[in-house]
């Protein structure tokens, strides 16, 4: 077997592989030389400078008791295939964390009293904390202390207070985000703060009433021809409570049926009063509904003559009130008295969208109070489309 030999000596450059190697020459085939050559260990690279570098928010906000912090963090991780311990920050007897995150490829943690990040693979990892710090012992003044991790650099803290709740200790700068900024000194954000009354003294703030009164009122008559009138009025009301309501009704009306927030209630008029009491809708809210329907005989109409119709009186202040009167089209109009101002007419879409007979009449009034509103018709007959004028 014919074989190029070759002799090659290895000059040995390293003081350790000088020490691990025995000196010498050796022979060697080149065939087996070059696969020998290719398989030599490439230099390790440096280590980095630092293991990690770590970029930090915090916000905070008082309670009775305790500072609560909430916290973003953006660590940059550069160890790699090795264990890597970021420690952020010192967890004190009195501090604890209330929410952690969950993050792939790392884990945050409790590690020997400091809140850490841990990982082995080299990557960004963003995300956010939250800790409660109790003030320790008890008073009303209460004191709570923050400190940092030796791999975070301290940041100051932007602390919401409201200080019609809560007085600070200690004068602070306030931020443009209506924040107050505390800085970090030797490592650590400490806050002092005491509620601005004691709370064995706070009483407990009640509402004054609201004032009941009625926002808006429609009010509608119907009548054939033959005089049978139907009187309907819907009340919108604004109260926070239970409140007696009286309507007056008038003379000549009988009461059909009364509905208190779409519910029927079984009421009787006393000498023609209506006693009830109203209630909002739903709990809580501050509106509700009241709807009353009257029955009159107004008389067979005749070729002319007046009409002198009424709305109950209420009890409360009523803000603007809507009438209509749907009567018959054999006759014209016209307003002749009473407290009620008649405004234009509405169209004839709208008539027709009421669904009910007759001419529509509109009147208006604003602010009723403890007073009936009134309104006097005088009608004649209608021969604008008779063959004969």
């Amino acid at each position: 077997m014919s074989t190029l030999s070759l002799v090659v000596g290895l000059l040995l450059t390293t003081a350790d592989a000088q020490a691990s190697t025995p000196g010498g020459t050796a022979t060697v085939p080149l065939d087996q030389l070059i696969p020998l050559y290719a398989q030599r260990e490439a230099p390790k690279p440096a280590p980095p400078p630092t293991e990690a570098l770590v970029k930090s928010q915090l916000k905070g906000r008082l309670s009775s008791e305790a500072l609560l912090v909430d916290g973003h963090f953006d660590v940059e991780v550069l160890a790699d295939g090795r264990w890597t311990q970021v420690r952020l920050l010192q967890l004190d007897a009195d501090t604890y964390p209330s929410e952690l995150p969950t993050l792939e490829d790392a884990t945050v943690g409790v590690v020997d009293g400091y809140l850490c990040l841990l990982t082995r693979k080299a990557g960004r990892y963003a995300f956010d904390v939250s800790l409660s710090v109790r003030s320790p012992g008890a008073g009303p003044e209460r004191r709570a202390q923050l400190r940092f991790g030796p791999q975070v650099s301290p940041v100051p803290l932007a602390l919401e207070a409201d200080t019609s709740v809560f007085t600070l200790m200690e004068p602070l700068p306030a931020s443009a985000s209506e924040a107050y900024a505390v800085y970090p000194v030797q490592g650590s954000l400490r806050v002092g703060w005491r509620a601005a009354v004691a709370q064995g003294a706070q009483k407990p703030q009640v509402r004054p009433p609201l004032e009941p009164r009625i926002t808006e009122a429609h009010a509608s008559w119907v009548s054939t021809l033959e005089g049978r009138a139907t009187l309907r009025v819907s009340y919108s009301l604004s109260l926070d409570r239970e409140q007696p309501l009286e309507l007056e009704l008038p003379e000549g009306h009988r009461l059909e049926r009364v509905t208190l927030n779409a519910i029927p209630v079984p009421v009787e008029a006393q000498e023609g009063v209506l006693k009830l009491k109203a209630a909002p809708a739903r709990l809580g809210e501050t509106g509700g509904t009241l709807e009353v329907v009257l029955a009159r005989e107004l008389g067979v109409f005749h070729l002319s003559g007046r009409l002198k119709l009424a709305l109950p009186r209420v009890s409360w202040p009523v803000a603007e009130l809507r009438a209509r009167a749907h009567f018959p089209a054999v006759f014209n109009y016209r307003r002749e008295g009473g407290s009620l101002e008649q405004v234009e007419a509405a169209t004839v879409a709208e008539a027709a969208s009421s669904g009910l007979p007759g001419k529509e009449l509109s009147f208006r009034q604003y602010l009723v109070a403890a007073s009936a509103p009134t309104l006097e018709l005088g009608y004649s007959v209608d021969i604008s489309n008779s063959y004969f004028r």
